[in-house]
């Protein structure tokens, strides 16, 4: 009977305590979207933030879950940074980032490259049999170079000695 007076009261406070994070969250949330709505002019209504927010609050416990599945694998009741970056490496919207920072560099690239194509193409004279060929350095264009580097997968199925190529 004491036992089961203990768990209830011990499930009140965790949901007590759920509830207040929720509420921390959203109060986040919501100076966030008033913050974008001043700067962008953007009115946000009050369904919006509640959704951002109960999608953020769902986002963080599933983090939370997998920081401590990753820190019980490693048989430790800790979880420290190499946790953290296991999990950043794992979820595509922690390293957005570095994706973004992946396309602009290959787009800078790409444009480096076609810069000096045109450039070429432009300091050739045009005198003689030389504007003919500058001409057909002009119709082709550059190689383009791919945005996205594909590479090879690195999983190889034991049972059927192959990979997924």
């Amino acid at each position: 009977m004491e036992e089961d007076e203990d768990r209830a009261a011990e499930e009140q406070q965790q949901f007590s305590y759920r509830q207040r994070l929720k509420a921390a969250v959203h109060y986040t949330v919501g100076c966030l979207c008033e913050e974008v709505a001043s700067d962008r002019e953007i009115p946000f209504s009050k369904q919006t933030i509640a959704a951002i927010s109960e999608l953020t609050f769902r986002q963080c416990e599933t983090f939370a879950k997998d920081l401590e599945m990753f820190a019980r694998h490693a048989k430790r009741s800790t979880i420290n940074t190499e946790d953290v970056k296991l999990l950043a490496r794992r979820s595509n919207s922690l390293h957005l980032q570095e994706v973004v920072e992946m396309k602009k560099n290959s787009l800078l690239t790409f444009l480096a490259g076609w810069y000096q194509w045109v450039s070429r193409a432009g300091a050739a004279p045009f005198t003689g049999g030389a504007a003919g060929e500058a001409a057909k350095r002009q119709e082709v264009p550059p190689p383009l170079r791919s945005l996205r580097a594909k590479t090879p997968c690195k999983d190889f199925f034991w049972k059927t000695f192959s990979s997924c190529k």
